[in-house]
């Protein structure tokens, strides 16, 4: 209007139009870079809630390299395998790898690699203290743009309570088939043993003093035999029972089970 200005060069139209055709990219392109930061926003929004959930999850939650170097490591890693995220990032995964399986992680990296699926797997993994700990771990690809493999993430779960757990089922289900079978067999053995101590015993009153030294010898014999039977039923109730000096080595849960620190044959648990 005034004649000044960047479109003030040309006629008065053409310079309305010009201002015009400015002021409608100016709008456009506001609401595009308007658009663009939107969403970045919320992708750094969703971003901040995924870092946020991995962070203070309690598996521990590891990304590495396809040559097998840590990129990332949360807390959960810190307190599973005892090193600092400082300690562990940028340091090959295989410091908390035992030394009896030094490839296993690199042989899943190149399945992953391949395009393979890897199954969850039950594994032991090494702390920072040298201690060992059972693990569950899951290895998931991480993609590029185009779809490629660029690297992996791992979830790994302290499973050690789980197979105490396991294993004490496993324990108490072999009890249980012993306590029935002990009780079986002492109700075999108690109903003839009944009828043997009673023939003895007439024997004993029919016999007189010539028989007297070997039927006392019997009658002993048959005691321990009963101590067993009475110690078999004991075991029906899953409870430790008492100590007899004359109980044989087989029938002794303490020495068979290796509970008494012996070694050899008789301290392994019965299958």
């Amino acid at each position: 209007m005034r004649g000044v200005g960047p479109f003030a060069d040309g006629p008065p139209n053409e310079s309305l139009l010009l201002l015009q055709a400015f002021l409608g990219t100016m709008a456009v392109m506001s609401l595009l870079i308007a658009a663009v930061v939107a969403e970045r926003k919320r992708d750094e929004a969703a971003l901040a809630r995924l870092a946020s959930i991995v962070e203070s999850s309690d598996d521990a939650i590891t990304s590495k390299t396809l040559d097998g170097v840590v990129t990332s490591w949360n807390a959960g890693a810190e307190r599973l395998y005892g090193y600092s995220a400082g300690e562990a990032v940028g340091r090959p995964i295989s410091i908390i790898i035992p030394p009896d399986r030094p490839n296993e992680m690199l042989r899943v990296l190149a399945r992953l690699q391949r395009g393979e699926h890897i199954e969850p797997f039950e594994t032991v993994r090494r702390r920072k203290d040298a201690t060992l700990v059972e693990v569950s771990v899951t290895v998931s690809p991480i993609r590029s743009s185009s779809g490629k493999v660029i690297a992996a993430s791992a979830i790994g779960r302290d499973i050690t309570e789980e197979k105490r757990a396991e294993a004490a089922l496993r324990e108490a289900t072999a009890l249980r088939s012993v306590a029935s079978l002990a009780l079986a067999a002492a109700h075999e053995i108690n109903n003839p043993l009944t009828v043997v101590w009673g023939e003895i015993q007439l024997l004993a009153r029919e016999g007189g003093a010539r028989w007297e030294s070997r039927i006392a010898a019997m009658l002993e014999a048959l005691e321990r035999i009963r101590d067993v039977v009475a110690r078999m039923n004991q075991i029906n109730r899953l409870e430790q029972a008492e100590q007899l000096k004359s109980l044989p080595e087989m029938l002794d849960l303490d020495k068979s089970s290796g509970r008494s620190g012996q070694t050899g044959d008789r301290s392994r648990t019965p299958d």
